[in-house]
């Protein structure tokens, strides 16, 4: 399933509902969730990169002004083409914002 978010904080009871091998694209204020230095080692987030895809987009990260070194390792950069192409495929999709 893809999910989508793009506000920031993101509810930890959000990640509880993901499974593995859902996608999850950061957009908007939620890519500030998948910068290392906001990671608590002992989240829930963390525990929940273990078994999702993250993805950012990256016209977001250069909006933010934010270096991909910042970002987990392992979050995905997409570009435009590939957000609408994730967008059109015919899997249920969640937002939460």
């Amino acid at each position: 399933m893809l999910h989508i978010i793009s506000s920031f904080p993101i509810p930890p009871s959000f990640l509880k509902n993901t499974h593995s091998g859902d996608t999850v694209i950061f957009t908007d204020n939620a890519i500030f969730a998948v910068i290392y230095e906001n990671i608590d080692q002992e989240s829930l987030m963390k525990k929940a990169f273990n078994h999702i895809n993250l993805c950012v987009r990256r016209a977001d990260l250069l909006i933010k002004n934010i270096p991909t070194q910042e970002l987990l390792r392992g979050v995905a950069i997409i570009d435009d083409l590939q957000y609408e192409n994730a967008l059109s495929q015919d899997f249920a999709i969640r937002s939460c914002n």
